[in-house]
């Protein structure tokens, strides 16, 4: 609805990123070898920012579309993660059955309750965009910004987790 996009449109971007997703599959274990675990990891959350900040500050779809190209990495970005959660259960003598038997579980909780947390942001963002078009008061500047990116909220999320996924990466891998 707000970048006005049609079904054809749609259907771009989720081939788009259906190649994206085949083309950095293919060349993961190469980039890894380059980088090191360490590296590729970091570069690959960085790499996930991309779309969400590109989202934030434009409403222009192409501009979402080459962001989310240049974050084509973004996906893999679990596998240092997974890496050194396997490490690190192996060293504590967690058997492997009982860390992917947690590990799906999780995911699955992760799959509920985040679509909820994000339509919910959305939602409220939407509800804070729609409301914030008085500008008497002493409230301008907030009613500017949420004017602005009320609707954008779960992309805001995007960031800061990313952000926090960084920082913890850097700091333990």
């Amino acid at each position: 609805e707000e970048w006005g996009l049609k079904p054809t449109d749609f259907g771009k971007i989720v081939a788009l990123f259906g190649v994206l997703g085949i083309v950095s599959n293919t060349t993961l274990s190469l980039i890894v070898k380059q980088m090191g675990l360490r590296t590729f990891s970091l570069f690959a959350i960085v790499s996930s920012l991309f779309f969400p900040m590109t989202a934030i500050f434009t409403n222009n779809y192409r501009n979402v579309l080459i962001a989310g190209s240049i974050g084509l990495y973004s996906g893999a970005q679990k596998v240092g993660t997974t890496t050194a959660i396997t490490s690190l259960a192996n060293e504590r003598g967690i058997p492997q059955g009982q860390l992917q038997g947690e590990k799906a579980s999780m995911l699955a909780l992760l799959k509920i309750g985040c679509p909820v947390i994000y339509s919910a942001l959305y939602l409220k963002g939407k509800e804070w965009s729609m409301s914030m078009n008085d500008t008497e008061g002493n409230k301008l500047a907030l009613q500017m910004i949420m004017g602005k990116f009320g609707k954008k909220m779960p992309f805001v999320l995007n960031c800061i987790l990313g952000v926090i996924a960084f920082i913890v990466t850097w700091q333990n891998m």
